[in-house]
């Protein structure tokens, strides 16, 4: 027979009071099952709890040691008690997040920073990478959600746009053949060197399909992990690229590079959260999940 309990908290009870009756008192239940509790509870131990010495209850050390372990047993499950009403109320826990490396680099940190002052006791828990891998993560069930540069196809997958962005043509602020111009076409740059993230990157998916549907395959002459490597890497004059207008942002007010719209390409694009279709999220991921669309409509009425 498996220790329950209402019989700890019954002898603990009974410690605390001296007195039977007066335990069934305080746990709102008669006598009799109060002492139906310890009888069990001795039963399942094989140990003699309590005494009686005259008409009053004495635990015996056999007692007295089960019953300052079930004090830690209650602390125990009133510390869990609290913790999941905590867990519910999205008030603490941890917030396993995919994001890409430009959301997780440009976009991410601000709204975690906002959604730690409603939430102090939360420890985000980020892993940033691709968007193919950022993917994988969420359908596979690694993480609970993900925000991601465009959107996730998949069947066990559902894509909510939160975000729009904007991809432009980064190029050298001097001495390049484009530097003077203000916006090209696709057509102008067929022979273009290009410097690119790798495969995977949503990024460049989504900039060099758009250019391979206007007929133009971008010579790629470099990869490299980061939109920052890649600006200074335009910066020096090897190449151009194809990156997120935040990305741009310092380079831009640093004058070390110009930013063009590609004329006869739409280059906008969603950010969106990520989640699998038919699993519910848990309450903080759906705080989150929330707060993040949320900050999104300020933004867009703002």
């Amino acid at each position: 027979m498996k220790v329950k309990l209402s019989q700890l908290e019954a002898l603990c009870m009974v410690a605390r009071t001296g007195s039977v009756t007066r335990a069934a008192a305080k746990l709102g239940v008669s006598q009799p099952a109060v002492s139906q509790q310890l009888a069990a509870l001795q039963q399942s131990l094989g140990l003699t709890l309590v005494e009686m010495r005259g008409n009053r209850p004495r635990l015996t050390d056999a007692g007295t040691f089960v019953a300052e372990r079930a004090v830690a047993i209650g602390d125990a499950v009133d510390a869990l008690e609290h913790e999941a009403r905590a867990y519910a109320d999205a008030e603490r826990g941890e917030l396993h997040l995919a994001a890409t490396l430009t959301v997780g680099s440009y976009v991410l940190p601000q709204l975690l920073a906002t959604f730690k002052t409603l939430h102090p006791y939360v420890q985000p828990r980020v892993i940033v990478v691709n968007t193919a891998i950022a993917g994988k993560s969420v359908c596979s069930g690694q993480v609970s959600l993900g925000l991601v540069e465009g959107t996730i196809e998949n069947e066990t997958c559902v894509s909510i746009p939160f975000a729009r962005d904007r991809l432009m043509l980064a190029v050298p602020a001097h001495g390049h053949r484009l530097s003077r111009r203000s916006s090209v076409r696709a057509e102008d740059l067929r022979d273009e060197p290009f410097i690119s993230r790798e495969q995977g990157s949503g990024t460049r998916d989504f900039g060099y399909e758009l250019l391979l549907a206007r007929g133009i395959r971008p010579k790629l002459v470099m990869e490299l992990p980061s939109g920052e490597a890649i600006l200074r890497t335009v910066e020096s004059g090897l190449g151009v690229s194809i990156l997120s207008e935040r990305v741009l942002d310092r380079a831009l007010t640093l004058g070390t590079v110009r930013a063009l719209p590609i004329e006869d390409v739409d280059m906008e694009r969603d950010f969106s959260l990520v989640h699998l279709k038919n699993r519910t999220l848990a309450p903080l991921v759906a705080s989150f999940a929330a707060h993040v669309l949320a900050k999104s409509s300020e933004t867009l009425a703002s």
